[in-house]
């Protein structure tokens, strides 16, 4: 098809086919890449984000603060939940389809030129797209980029960038069969961002994967600062609308407020506020008020989001069992369990991790599976909830069955959607739906 009648649907669709040539992690490629394209991302400065759970949070959260300051500010998170478009902002706003065809055609004929050299050089979809933002970034002249890891650190395509702080949040395992079997092995590939002579902040405290980073930091000679011993929370208060708490920082601030839910945000918030704080070691001064306006203003759907209270409707990405055992910990806390679940995983995560640490709150599982080519089965799935599940489970593999049947069937406090962000942003689209055929609002109350 011709540049000029290539849509936004059909180029996404041809950039969701390099999906084909799986995952490589190294930065040869991407390296050479962005050197035939102009080294787009030499051209702002960036806080570099990585870590296993929360960093998309700490992401948002920097962005938004760095916005209130009144600079012009990227931002670059995966996966998206709806549509490709979320993946690459500026300034809260998507980027347009218009620029996605424009950036996209003009890169992939420099991409295959690139492979036709030599069929090892051809870009994976996630180095494609990273160059894609980057590219974007440039071109809409940023001033700076929040950018989160696509998998792992040390070899992920944004670890071309050269950071004004690098941030690592709490660490778990995942992709094991990429970053290693143990947590120190992960937390060697996430503490790969960190660059010489340049701050990082770690919300992690377990001395395995802690003693890792603070080698890291000593072989580059980057200062570390580390929650709980550098900085820290406290007084942390939870509701339906959000959380709040204390921070002990460069300055004590007390009664922030973070409309993201659960007391594991007031920790990301933290790592966010740490990492403003060595921006300002660069000569970016942000002021309280700009802090706690930028705190309160960010938005991450599908993270402990309560959709709606009349019905009850979470929906949660959590997609890992430390991930999961800290939203049923938020759930108990708020008195929302038990609930009926409507759990779906990919094929490489740890699905009986996320059963079995469900299963303590859950009334009901509802297993599916996503439309994605990683879903694990539904029916794999749902041996697995019969083997650590003792109460009432039911299988429909088509996503928006099993949601409708939760809703309709629903056992317990609430409906809660987890386990996978593909499942989080199929049910995005059908509560939307639902909501817009109701004439109810879609959005949190």
């Amino acid at each position: 098809m011709p540049p000029s009648a290539m849509e936004y649907n059909d180029f996404t669709g041809w950039m969701f086919g390099l999906e084909r040539f799986g995952i490589k992690l190294g930065l040869e490629n991407i390296s050479e890449f962005l050197s035939r394209i102009g080294n787009p991302e030499r051209d702002f400065k960036s806080v570099h984000v990585t870590g296993t759970n929360g960093k998309g949070s700490v992401c948002v959260l920097v962005s938004e603060i760095l916005r209130k300051h009144g600079l012009n500010v990227g931002l670059y998170t995966s996966p998206h939940l709806v549509d490709f478009r979320e993946r690459i902002k500026v300034n809260g706003r998507e980027i347009s389809e218009k620029d996605v065809v424009r950036i996209g055609l003009e890169l992939r004929e420099t991409m295959q030129a690139m492979a036709s050299e030599d069929r090892e050089k051809q870009l994976t979809f996630f180095e494609f797209t990273t160059a894609l933002a980057f590219r974007y970034f440039s071109d809409r002249k940023v001033d700076i980029v929040v950018a989160e890891v696509g998998m792992g650190g040390r070899l992920d395509a944004t670890n071309v960038l050269a950071p004004e702080v690098s941030v690592i949040t709490r660490i778990g395992l995942e992709h094991t069969n990429y970053l290693g079997t143990t947590i120190p092995d992960i937390a060697r590939e996430k503490a790969g961002i960190i660059k010489n002579g340049v701050g990082a902040i770690t919300c992690e405290k377990r001395p395995e994967a802690l003693s890792v980073i603070e080698s890291a930091c000593s072989r580059k000679n980057a200062p570390l600062r580390v929650l709980g011993k550098d900085f820290d929370v406290s007084r942390i208060r939870m509701t339906l609308n959000g959380t709040e708490f204390d921070y002990d920082g460069a300055k004590p601030l007390k009664d922030l407020k973070v409309r993201l839910l659960g007391g594991y945000q007031a920790e990301n918030a933290a790592a966010a506020i740490a990492a403003v704080e060595g921006l300002v070691e660069r000569g970016v001064s942000v002021s309280e008020e700009e802090l706690r306006e930028g705190l309160w203003g960010a938005r991450w759907p599908g993270r402990m989001d309560i959709v709606s209270r009349r019905p009850l409707v979470i929906l949660d990405g959590s997609h890992n069992p430390d991930g999961v055992a800290t939203t049923v910990s938020v759930l108990r806390q708020l008195r929302l369990a038990p609930l009926t679940f409507v759990i779906g995983c990919m094929d490489d995560k740890d699905a009986r991790g996320i059963v079995r640490a469900l299963a303590p709150i859950a009334a009901k599982m509802i297993v599916t599976q996503a439309r994605y080519k990683r879903a694990l089965s539904a029916e794999v799935l749902h041996r697995i909830v019969n083997e650590e599940f003792d109460g009432a489970a039911e299988v429909e593999p088509g996503a928006n069955a099993a949601l409708e049947k939760g809703l309709k069937d629903v056992a317990g406090k609430g409906l809660c959607v987890i386990g996978s962000l593909y499942l989080v942003g199929e049910a995005i689209e059908w509560w939307s739906s639902k909501s817009e055929s109701q004439q109810a609002p879609a959005h949190k109350v």
